[in-house]
């Protein structure tokens, strides 16, 4: 008895099961995904570099947020939305349509574009640009903000149709 179990010897294992896929059509799925993941990941950054011109202005203004609530610089602070304004119009449409609009054009294009801008706002916006600074001293804060809001709504939500 003792002889015949010495004489047993251990089943060999299998051999371990490969994860590689077994045939081609598996290959062609996984570069099927890879392919997609990648122009997925390629139409994001070009959406997210075609837009970098809105965060820019939007930290900007956030600039001008500040110096709005120090009364030593808020006629100045006034005057700068406008000029920002245009220049996201500029980054963003062509510049035959944006650069030669002022006044009532302007604010139809503002109003047409995102239409955030009402005749207050716009007319507030125009005219900090050259208003003398004693009348820029009574804008309300109320009006201040509704100004402040119509442009970052306008900068984040604008489209310009090509």
């Amino acid at each position: 008895m003792n002889d015949a179990l010495q004489s047993l010897r251990e089943l060999p294992l299998p051999a371990p099961v490969s994860y590689a896929p077994q045939t081609i059509g598996w290959v062609f799925v996984a570069l099927l995904i890879v392919v997609i993941a990648l122009a997925v990941m390629g139409f994001a950054w070009k959406r997210h570099e075609k837009s970098r011109y809105r965060r820019e202005a939007l930290a900007e203004l956030a600039c001008i947020e500040m110096k709005l609530r120090d009364e030593t610089t808020r006629a100045t602070a006034l005057a700068e939305i406008a000029p920002l304004i245009k220049r996201t119009a500029l980054a963003a449409a062509p510049r035959s349509e944006v650069a030669s609009l002022s006044g009532a054009a302007w604010l139809a294009y503002l109003k047409k574009t995102h239409g955030a801008f009402d005749d207050e706002s716009g007319a507030l916006m125009y005219s900090a640009s050259y208003a003398p600074r004693d009348r820029l001293a009574r804008v309300t804060p109320q009006q201040t903000q509704r100004l402040v809001q119509a442009a970052r709504d306008w900068i984040g939500q604008h489209h310009v149709e090509v």
